[in-house]
């Protein structure tokens, strides 16, 4: 899981260049706000659900619906009256959240001052929690530390599970940890803790090679996830992928020949930069935008056949619209992929028609740039 959220984060704030570099809000907001770009600043209060993509985000004033946000780092210092639903690379929240909130992230921190007042769902690697917990507790990580007050039930699974002196557990706790049982000591208030060997099984099936494919409770972190990333791509590069489908229209099998070049010749030229000392820093580059592309890939395909669908039926899809279908496009093609051999296949046709017309319309556009 640490894993594919720092492959978000790099993905968000490398490829993130083209968009506004630094977004502020400093007026109130009376509606639903969406934004995306390199830097975004929520200076003033939201009135309705906030929704932001990029680099690097922060949020200090109030808002007084759900907030999604998806990126590399988030610093949450604002109060959030419903659900928080996040993706990102490093999260700090230092603020009360109403509601909810799960979040996917590489490093997660909740200050003292943090308040949650429903349930807490975290996957990530480095956790921290050291503020309130209302509702219950449900952790995945690498490292986890407990140093806050959790109200209802918890699981807890990680690698190394550490209890700070001023964690309180006030309801039954299950947890696994890699060394074994753990001593508690005076953090839990008439209740107990129940080490659990079962747990370690789904902290195995997390793992990337089955993720998304080996069980409800993956199917569900999966469609949450592809959702984020779903929102992110879409947020960042609708103009992409509304400007490529000119080329599948009128260039399918230059575009599927371009992406064969693309998922052969790519490897290639990174295994040349790596040969090379000074390509070394351009081949470890190279690798992280191709390694995201292949994991990402049916996400990436799964907006460009809305899109298609959208040009060639004439429809009046709106960005959230869009956004859904192409969430329910990506669950269609996930379940095809991922049968033997005839998956293997598919997913080579789909991903070299999905990036050779991305790379044609990338070719188009530099191409009027010089003629202009």
């Amino acid at each position: 899981m640490k894993a594919i959220t720092l492959l978000i984060m790099m993905c968000c704030s490398t490829l993130s260049f083209g968009q506004p570099e630094e977004i502020i809000i400093q007026n109130e907001q009376p509606d639903d706000t969406y934004r995306a770009g390199k830097n975004i600043k929520v200076n003033a209060a939201i009135q309705g659900d906030l929704v932001i993509a990029g680099g690097n985000l922060v949020v200090n004033d109030s808002i007084n619906g759900d907030l999604t946000a998806a990126g590399g780092e988030l610093f949450l210092n604002g109060y959030v009256a419903d659900d928080v639903r996040i993706a990102v690379g490093r999260v700090i929240i230092d603020s009360e959240i109403g509601d909810d909130l799960v979040v996917f992230g590489g490093e997660v921190i909740l200050t003292k001052e943090a308040v949650v007042g429903g349930d807490l769902k975290c996957f990530g690697g480095n956790i921290e929690i050291n503020g309130e917990v209302i509702g219950k507790l449900e952790i995945k990580g690498g490292d986890i530390l407990i140093d806050g007050a959790i109200r209802e039930t918890s699981k807890i699974i990680g690698d190394d599970i550490t209890i700070g002196s001023g964690a309180k557990f006030y309801k039954e706790l299950q947890y696994w940890n890699s060394d074994g049982e753990i001593d508690f000591e005076e953090s839990l208030v008439n209740t107990e803790a129940q080490f659990n060997e079962n747990l370690k099984e789904e902290k195995s099936e997390s793992s990337l090679t089955t993720f998304g494919t080996t069980s409800v409770k993956l199917w569900v972190f999966y469609v949450l996830s592809a959702f984020l990333v779903i929102l992110v791509l879409h947020a960042l590069f609708r103009k992409a992928f509304s400007g490529a489908v000119e080329s599948i229209e009128n260039n399918l099998l230059k575009s599927f020949g371009f992406g064969l070049i693309y998922l052969i010749g790519i490897p290639l030229l990174i295994i040349l930069a790596l040969l090379i000392i000074i390509g070394i820093p351009l081949g470890l580059f190279a690798t992280v935008i191709f390694i995201f592309s292949l994991l990402f890939g049916h996400l990436i395909a799964a907006l460009l056949v809305v899109y298609y669908f959208k040009h060639q039926k004439e429809k009046d899809w709106g960005f959230w619209s869009i956004t859904f279908l192409a969430l329910l496009c990506a669950v269609l093609l996930r379940l095809l992929t991922i049968i033997p051999f005839v998956g293997i296949l598919l997913s080579v046709v789909i991903l070299s028609i999905t990036y050779g017309a991305l790379t044609l319309k990338v070719l188009q556009s530099k191409k009027q740039q010089v003629t202009n």
